[in-house]
């Protein structure tokens, strides 16, 4: 399909392959350096976005074949082991880089200037387009980051994790009415999503935080367009579903619950996840009746709860005295 996509724009003299390394919905990855090398061959460049399989993966922008090189990479390290609060990457080939004014200039990004609007621009790249005072503490943190996954080894997280998925699967296709999406495929990344038979994605979500502490995503995971495929929505129950969305009810919106493992789970832990999700499933007609829904947001609300969230989140930071 790629090959077939590049045809039709063969006379194009910029083309960019913008990919991502593997979904995070599914964990399941994707032959970048192959797709890399289609690209080169019709001219263009590839851009892959790690932000899914960072902390677990290789990253290899020059394999032994040259024409399956990467021109750039990105990826934000938010979900490696310690990452929240961490500065965003991205790595280029700089031969890309013909910018002769920064995207946007500020401190640090001149040599010199005068009162007569003359002015030099830095050559370093990463200076000149990083106006400002750089983000130190973020950058440390993303580094640490980095380091923390080379010291516990690429290979031995890429093992445990097929273990702990292993399992997972096993585990889960025992829960009557659950689904997997793309369930044929195991070879994946530590990310399973999944749906239950006529229980919403969201109450599942809210159950498994409140009952047993166990936090996984509901929604569609950023990935709306993709979840048509996954969840086998037409062109005409899509605007069906928009049509209603549009009207600011969100009762039909699709999606699906996420569940994440990392190496760093033990059995017991992944074994105590799925438990719950199993009583979930089990017990949903009796505790769904704590919960009010509201189609205007999609969520569940405990019956005790005021449903004034934000306001909650407010007084954490209210200062004054009492």
């Amino acid at each position: 399909n790629l090959e077939e996509e590049l045809s039709k724009y063969k006379n194009k003299e910029l083309k960019i392959g913008a990919f991502s390394s593997c979904s995070n919905v599914t964990g399941i990855d994707t032959p970048y350096h192959k797709m890399a090398k289609i690209m080169h061959k019709y001219g263009g460049y590839c851009f892959i976005d790690f932000a899914a399989s960072a902390p677990y993966l290789k990253i290899d922008m020059h394999p032994e074949d040259p024409e399956e090189k990467l021109d750039a990479i990105f990826f934000s390290p938010h979900k490696f082991l310690g990452g929240p609060g961490s500065s965003g990457v991205m790595i280029f080939n700089s031969q890309l880089y013909k910018n002769k004014v920064p995207d946007h200039p500020g401190g640090g990004t001149v040599d010199w200037t005068n009162p007569w609007g003359q002015h030099k621009f830095v050559s370093n790249i990463e200076a000149r387009e990083d106006g400002g005072t750089p983000a130190f503490l973020q950058a440390i943190r993303a580094a640490l980051c980095i380091k923390l996954k080379e010291e516990m080894g690429i290979e031995n997280m890429e093992m445990r994790e097929k273990e702990l998925v292993k399992i997972a699967f096993e585990e889960l296709r025992k829960i009557p009415g659950l689904h997997i999406l793309a369930g044929n495929i195991e070879d994946r990344l530590g990310a399973i999503s999944f749906y239950i038979e006529d229980i919403h994605y969201n109450i599942v979500v809210k159950l498994l935080n409140d009952r047993f502490g166990a936090q996984v995503r509901g929604g569609c995971s950023c990935a709306g367009t993709y979840g048509h495929y996954l969840l086998h929505i037409d062109p005409t129950r899509s605007k069906t579903i928009t049509d209603k969305i549009n009207t600011g009810d969100l009762s039909d919106r699709p999606g699906w619950v996420r569940m994440s493992i990392h190496p760093t789970m033990t059995n017991d832990e992944l074994y105590l996840v799925i438990n719950a999700i199993s009583e979930t499933v089990k017990n949903i007609s009796i505790w769904e009746k704590e919960y009010n829904y509201d189609i205007t947001k999609n969520e569940f609300f405990h019956i005790s709860s005021s449903g004034n969230e934000a306001e909650k989140v407010k007084n954490w930071f209210n200062i004054s005295e009492k």
